[in-house]
């Protein structure tokens, strides 16, 4: 039981090292003390954390390793590692773990409150100090009045109503075919004048799956939709698991030129001074953009660090993170022995459902590309959710599967269409929809997609 306690309060003292939840960090000071942990090394790591919170001080991990080395007790806590281990251990739990803790603890907290005043009333009731029945209740009166701290931290219907109505506030004001999240660039998923708005935004706390069959631009829809948010002023965080950075980094600068082939920057010497004019300023906009892109992060426990790093950044920006994506997730490597043990949908489904954790937790969009199986034959026929590969736990995490079909690029030659028909499929949507079908043109040479082009012929008219 002590080794289990241990490590609860490991996960919890982790989360307070994260330093981005002062609401957390609050209400851990208030309802704990230093007695409810069971090592020496908790219990110095907690008293700093009380002492900064007491005297105004921010609480994070540089914060809480000067308080521990003033109060000469770096050693007692494990030293600087030992303090990143903690950190590790909360980013490796579930986003619910911190919370479910503290309120297991200060339970056993307010129990050990109690049996120690029921001991004292005990002691003064055989001395003769406490000579009457009333006399006893009304000291432990307080006692059992006193709300337990779980109570305290129930969901609050009526918050949860002014969070509606805040919601609709925002609705009503962007109006029928207005978007209230992060937009992705695709008119018929945002809205807009005689479009669809299937979506309208990708929204805060939601994952969005997008899933393709090999080939088929998965990697460039993610391209529109991270070009789409960083335009919106938004913060976002790319992590590329099948791409280095730097080719990630190059379809986005092409893609910004608008109508240049990607192989202009393959062979560069080719580029024409208005060519290079262009290239100099689609960078210029890719580097102003509140973007980070991580190629080195394999497991959710690594994304979550540096994503928690990126909103400290970004609000230094004078933004916030607002979306994460992941390209993409069958990629995605086990955190830990125990997961790594399990076999791949099991593993799966865990880093599914740990994404939507990131979601909720972080208060932000996650976007994480799939793929569907390759399928030896029926090429033109569009993919369902049960071709996604580990499908059941990642369709159960999901509140939007996208499922991208061109079908040229699976058969060239058994294909009736053109290499630049793609068609949208909305396979889940949670809030809303399912069913809906939207066309693109896919133009992979520009690293970007656009509007069908009849539509946009029959507008330029």
């Amino acid at each position: 039981m002590i080794e289990n306690n241990s490590a609860a309060e490991q996960v919890l003292l982790g989360r307070l090292l994260e330093g981005d939840d002062e609401a957390f960090v609050a209400s851990t000071v208030s309802a704990l003390s230093p007695h409810a942990f069971s090592t020496d090394k908790h219990k110095a790591v907690f008293a700093a954390i009380s002492t900064l919170v007491s005297t105004g001080h921010p609480v994070d991990l540089t914060s809480v390793v000067t308080e521990l080395r003033r109060r000469d007790q770096l050693d007692v806590a494990g030293g600087p590692s030992g303090l990143s281990a903690m950190t590790h251990a909360s980013l490796s739990a579930s986003a619910r773990a911190p919370q479910l803790h503290l309120e297991a603890m200060a339970g056993r907290e307010q129990l050990r409150r109690l049996e120690s005043e029921m001991e004292l009333a005990l002691d003064l009731i055989r001395d003769g100090q406490l000579s009457s029945v009333d006399e006893a209740r009304s000291r432990l009166a307080k006692l059992f009045d006193a709300q337990s701290f779980q109570s305290t931290t129930l969901p609050d219907i009526r918050s949860q109503i002014e969070e509606l109505k805040h919601s609709l506030d925002v609705r009503l004001v962007n109006g029928v075919d207005g978007i209230d999240g992060v937009p992705t660039g695709w008119r018929d998923l945002d809205g807009g004048k005689d479009s669809m708005a299937l979506v309208k935004g990708l929204k805060d706390g939601r994952l969005t799956v997008l899933a393709a069959r090999p080939g088929t631009g998965k990697t460039t829809a993610i391209i529109d939709w991270v070009r789409a948010a960083c335009d919106s002023g938004a913060g976002v965080v790319l992590f590329s698991l099948e791409q280095p950075a730097e080719e990630i980094t190059e379809l986005l600068v092409v893609a910004e030129c608008g109508n240049m082939h990607r192989n202009k920057l393959q062979n560069p010497t080719e580029l024409t001074d208005l060519g290079w004019d262009k290239v100099s300023e689609a960078m210029a906009r890719v580097a102003s953009w509140h973007l980070v892109i991580d190629d080195t992060a394999r497991t959710l426990p690594q994304m979550r660090r540096v994503a928690a790093a990126a909103r400290t950044k970004f609000q230094a920006e004078g933004t916030d993170l607002r979306i994460v994506f992941e390209d993409y997730i069958q990629l995605t490597e086990a955190g830990d022995q125990q997961q790594a043990s399990l076999n791949q949908a099991q593993r799966l489904s865990e880093i599914a459902n740990g994404f939507k954790a990131m979601a909720k937790d972080m208060s932000i969009a996650v976007v994480v590309a799939a793929q569907f199986n390759r399928g030896p034959t029926e090429g033109d026929r569009p993919p369902k959710l049960s071709d996604m590969k580990g499908s059941g736990g990642l369709e159960e995490a999901a509140d939007l599967v996208i499922g991208l079909h061109r079908p040229y690029a699976i058969d060239p030659q058994g294909s009736s269409e053109t290499p630049d028909d793609l068609h949208v499929l909305i396979l889940k949507h949670r809030q809303g929809r399912a069913g809906g079908i939207l066309s693109r043109s896919f133009l992979g040479e520009f690293a970007r997609t656009s509007e069908p082009r009849n539509l946009q012929i029959g507008s330029a008219g």
